[in-house]
């Protein structure tokens, strides 16, 4: 008996799927440790699914680790990445080559997720006092598991302006300030003097933008996870280093529980 042809709403859900991508979990909800999702394709140790729990190497920030687990048996995800519009979860072993259009489980490692999103929310704590007291743009940033460091665009970064944004960082942290999440169009994004002084220009090339607002600071643009409340930052240390004899644009921070 042959197959019977798929329907006109199977079609135009699938066209629907594709030009979407896969929907991240992750923006609404960071706290959201695992979730089912339908496979999209998968090859050897490849797979993508229409909607994930687990971020992708992208924005200053690593990618989760954690496992996809298929008929009781676990895959260790040890890399995950987007191509633009799809996640792609990477296995260390070979996945059955027959998921298409199946549910799969996606469980992330909670300590790896969290340790990510405390170091992001100190680093815009950073940026947004750098940028609100001094004026300063942020060029680049990067979160590891134990560490993370910014760059601090300032001609003259002394010593004093270094332990001052640390105090006022460790002071907005022990507020307990709650971390906000927005959208705006692009439109109002580009007409916003302050937004667009803080990317220098580079406007976030989406018709959506995300912001994230912590009270008492500039908004800022943010396709990260950071977590709900300044105070589960814990205690900010800033570290800097020489670069021939000046300090270096590049400050390390270190945290530790309060």
């Amino acid at each position: 008996m042959g197959l019977s042809a798929p329907t006109k709403e199977v079609i135009n859900n699938f066209r629907v799927s594709l030009a979407m991508g896969t929907e991240k979990l992750y923006l609404d909800d960071p706290y959201l440790t695992e979730a089912e999702g339908t496979v999209q394709m998968v090859e050897f140790t490849d797979l993508t699914v229409d909607r994930s729990v687990f971020f992708p190497t992208s924005e200053g920030q690593p990618n989760d680790k954690g496992d996809v687990i298929i008929d009781g048996k676990k895959y260790l995800i040890v890399d995950s990445w987007i191509d633009g519009l799809w996640i792609h979860l990477m296995s260390l072993d070979t996945y059955p080559q027959d998921l298409a259009g199946k549910t799969v489980k996606q469980v992330i490692n909670w300590d790896i997720r969290y340790g990510h999103m405390k170091h992001r929310t100190a680093l815009f704590i950073i940026g947004g006092i750098a940028f609100r007291d001094y004026g300063c743009s942020i060029r680049i940033n990067q979160t590891y598991e134990d560490h993370a460091w910014i760059d601090v665009m300032v001609d003259d970064i002394t010593e004093d302006m270094v332990k001052k944004l640390e105090s006022e960082a460790n002071e907005i942290v022990s507020s307990g300030i709650d971390v906000e999440t927005t959208y705006i169009s692009k439109e109002e994004f580009s007409s916003d003097r302050k937004l667009v002084d803080f990317v220098r220009g580079k406007i976030p090339d989406y018709e959506r933008i995300r912001l994230t607002k912590i009270d008492g600071l500039p908004a800022m643009p943010d396709l990260g996870t950071q977590v709900k409340n300044t105070k589960e930052v814990g205690k900010i240390a800033i570290k800097t280093t020489l670069v021939k004899g000046k300090i270096n644009k590049r400050l390390i921070i270190n945290l530790q529980q309060s």
